[in-house]
């Protein structure tokens, strides 16, 4: 077979995951659908990843490696789009894993479909359990007005680019490079070349849930970043479909965004000057948003939302005090990868 027009392209950035990659490579090369390359991008892991994707490569073909200076996530995912023979592309983290029949359902689902893009389940990974994730009932297709619609809504079209299948013409914009939540930017921007969307509740992507990883960071500016890919999607998505995403849906997303941001910090940062600071600027930024509306939001969500606005240290002190008493969360946070 030759492997230089594979019908997949399969993308996997890695770094600093040698405790994980055999299991992902493995993972890969166990596929029951075969017509597929792997392009592995080393960024400049300080560890024995480089080393490992060199084996797989040499000893089954599909497998390509290109060894780079650390550039970051976003930087490598390009890298590898510059690269890519697939009529079709998908993107696996190399402390994940897929299973067997991963790419063989997502490509009779999008070719049977006529389909830009296909979304399967996640399985969630802790140390000790798991959480399925299906995000829907039964196959289901949904127009752009849709994808527009549920992208906002981050429930059933999840943000993140990782349990996707997608025809290459949509991937039209690169990966902002420096930047977290890299995947919200592009699935805002990918979205105007997505005409219809399939969604399995079929789990085969399993993400492993770890500690240091970079949705799990605990940095300040990494939340700020997330909110300006928020209010990124909130306005093109907007001015893409108006009539799928409403006043009352922006509304709803924006803040939804600000209140999240501003509880991630008030958890995480530990010093308590600096906890407060943080989620202050969260408030001014909130602060140039249409004022929270209490039909749009519910009860509960339109009381954090003033209290982000008129009173940061009262939201803190409150979402640190509801937290305590949240086991599942703790439990969730005790048992991630290393």
């Amino acid at each position: 077979m030759n492997y230089s027009h594979a019908e997949i392209t399969l993308i996997v950035p890695v770094y600093r995951v040698e405790l994980y990659l055999r299991e992902c490579l493995d993972s890969i090369k166990g596929q029951t659908y075969v017509d597929w390359e792997c392009i592995l991008v080393d960024d400049g892991s300080p560890d024995s990843c480089g080393k490992i994707c060199d084996e797989y490569a040499a000893s089954d073909s599909r497998f390509r490696v290109i060894h780079r200076d650390n550039g970051g996530l976003s930087a490598a995912r390009n890298a590898a789009l510059a690269e890519a023979n697939g009529k079709y592309i998908s993107f696996v983290d190399s402390d994940d894993y897929v299973y067997p029949d991963f790419l063989k359902v997502m490509h009779s689902l999008i070719v049977k479909n006529d389909a830009d893009v296909v979304q399967v389940g996640t399985e969630m990974l802790f140390t000790s359990f798991s959480r399925m994730k299906s995000y829907v009932d039964s196959v289901v297709c949904i127009s752009r007005e849709g994808v527009a619609r549920e992208l906002m809504l981050d429930i059933k079209v999840q943000s993140h680019v990782w349990n996707k299948l997608f025809r290459r013409e949509v991937i039209d914009s690169p990966f902002p490079e420096g930047k977290v939540f890299e995947d919200i930017y592009v699935m805002t921007e990918w979205a105007k070349n997505i005409h219809k969307m399939v969604l399995s509740p079929e789990i085969l992507y399993v993400y492993r849930q770890r500690k240091g990883s970079i949705v799990n960071s605990r940095f300040v500016d990494n939340r700020l970043d997330y909110l300006k890919m928020i209010a990124h999607r909130a306005k093109v998505l907007r001015a893409l479909q108006p009539e799928a995403v409403s006043e009352k849906l922006y509304g709803r997303c924006v803040w939804k965004g600000f209140i999240n941001a501003g509880k991630v910090i008030a958890r995480n940062v530990e010093e308590k000057d600096e906890r407060i600071d943080a989620v202050r600027r969260v408030s001014r930024i909130a602060a140039s948003a249409p004022k929270p509306n209490l039909w749009h939001l519910g009860l509960k969500k339109w009381v954090r939302a003033c209290l982000l606005l008129r009173n940061p240290s009262r939201f803190v002190m409150l979402t640190r005090g509801f937290d305590g008493l949240n086991y599942q969360k703790h439990k969730k946070i005790a048992h991630r990868f290393s």
